[in-house]
């Protein structure tokens, strides 16, 4: 039979309106079978304990377990490259955050994987904050009291962090490049608990780190907190100590951040479903407590919207990266 292209034109249509309904029905009897989500980081810390959290209540809501998966290695790099290449079928999913995707893509000379191509934005689930620590011997209250004090000795003060590029180094070279003062740069790679006892010990000046680290040492007098990087509100677990918008520096904005992504190719109504899906745990209160105690806020938004806010942080962090001349191989 010779094929027209009227014939083949109804054939198409046929085909495609065949597959729509399946592509609704696949999307709404997901997940049928258990599903995988890819942490790129060790066991106990924070990346952990939010996708265990969100994986637990997404177990709830489905009726189908959410298995966690640590893939730490690289900074994140070796989990975030599994994710980025596994099945586009949604029963992959990857907890997603700033060092392996908006910060990878400038800092390292190699990365194996495209943050936007082959991986797209679900939802965002939680957003947290670093706060500016220091020395409690330090003859400071305020963040102008320290200002001044670094501002009196260029070069002479230290600051610590937890490796180069990571959000506690960008942090604190984005409060100095606003603050215009010149510090030394001291990393304790991938530890802030040695982070916080160099500074207790006098050994470094400044660290800025995660609020759900540092709290506790706050509280209990052994290092002193000058700001946070809320935007907009305080801390609630440090409601005594103002952010840098109070303190005079809007522009330090560093916040830390956790969402989820699947592979690219993941067909947009089990995306769409995920995303709703994740939103109604954001809007649990239980979730919401757990997240609050840890120092984090839960936050869910839409693909779209997360896409935009990706976008926003990669040129922050590209910006602050090649200002800096950092580079990693």
């Amino acid at each position: 039979m010779k094929l027209t292209r009227r014939t083949l034109g109804l054939l198409g249509l046929t085909l495609t309106a065949g597959i729509t309904p399946f592509a609704a029905a696949a999307a709404e009897d997901f997940p049928s079978r258990p599903v995988q989500l890819i942490v790129p980081y060790a066991p106990g810390g924070s990346g952990d304990l939010i996708g265990r959290l969100l994986g637990d209540k997404l177990s709830t809501l489905w009726g189908q377990q959410v298995v966690v998966e640590n893939r730490p290695g690289a900074g994140g790099l070796i989990g975030t490259e599994t994710a980025a290449h596994a099945p586009a079928d949604g029963y992959t999913l990857y907890l997603a955050t700033d060092g392996p995707l908006t910060v990878a893509a400038s800092l390292h000379g190699h990365v194996p994987y495209d943050w936007k191509r082959d991986l797209t934005p679900v939802s965002m689930v939680t957003v947290g904050y670093q706060v500016l620590i220091v020395d409690p011997k330090l003859p400071v209250q305020t963040l102008a009291d320290f200002i001044a004090l670094a501002q009196s000795k260029p070069g002479a003060l230290n600051f610590a962090s937890i490796g180069v590029g990571t959000a506690p180094h960008l942090a604190a070279e984005l409060f100095l490049s606003i603050a215009h003062l010149k510090l030394t740069h001291v990393p304790y790679n991938g530890s802030s608990a040695q982070a916080i006892r160099a500074l207790i010990a006098g050994d470094v000046a400044m660290f800025m780190v995660g609020t759900s680290t540092a709290v506790p040492f706050i509280k209990n007098g052994n290092v002193r907190a000058l700001a946070v990087t809320s935007s907009s509100h305080r801390v609630d677990e440090l409601p005594d100590v103002p952010t840098f918008a109070e303190a005079g520096l809007p522009q330090v904005d560093y916040s830390l951040w956790f969402a989820i992504e699947a592979p690219s190719a993941t067909p947009p109504d089990i995306v769409n479903k995920l995303n709703a899906d994740i939103n109604t745990v954001v809007a649990d209160r239980d979730y919401q407590q757990a997240l609050r105690a840890r120092g984090f806020e839960a936050k869910g938004d839409t693909p779209e919207e997360l896409a935009a806010f990706m976008e926003k942080d990669y040129i922050k962090n590209r910006d602050l990266i090649q200002k800096l001349g950092l580079h990693v191989d």
